[in-house]
């Protein structure tokens, strides 16, 4: 018989006072890269524009790339409050996020984490 243990699907994304789970489906994967690519678009178009007007957008962004990263309207409202409700602050986290499951799913992913895996 051969037994296959599930494995997790999940990144957790650690602030210190609460917990983010990030589920790794391909649909998940491409919506946050998605993300990380209208982030960098959006800051560029926010530039130019007076202080009101670019934090009204920053936070507007910023809210909906947590829910868009963990399906979750509450996640924008922990970070939010995490940073001391400040979006400059969430918008760091939120880029710091996108790194950290990225290269999260890169090392469960590569070739040394498959050769450890057929090793075991």
């Amino acid at each position: 018989m051969v037994v296959i243990k599930k494995r997790s699907n999940v990144i957790p994304v650690d602030f210190g006072e609460f917990q983010l789970n990030f589920p790794m489906s391909d649909s998940n994967i491409k919506r946050m890269e998605e993300v990380g690519k209208e982030l960098e678009a959006r800051s560029l178009a926010i530039k130019g524009t007076d202080d009101k007007a670019a934090i009204d957008a920053a936070t507007e962004f910023v809210k909906e790339g947590f829910t868009q990263i963990f399906d979750d309207e509450e996640a924008f409202n922990l970070v939010y409050a995490f940073s001391g409700e400040s979006t400059n602050i969430a918008m760091f986290y939120l880029i710091e996020t996108i790194t950290g499951i990225r290269s999260e799913f890169e090392n469960q992913n590569s070739k040394a984490a498959f050769d450890k895996y057929l090793a075991e």
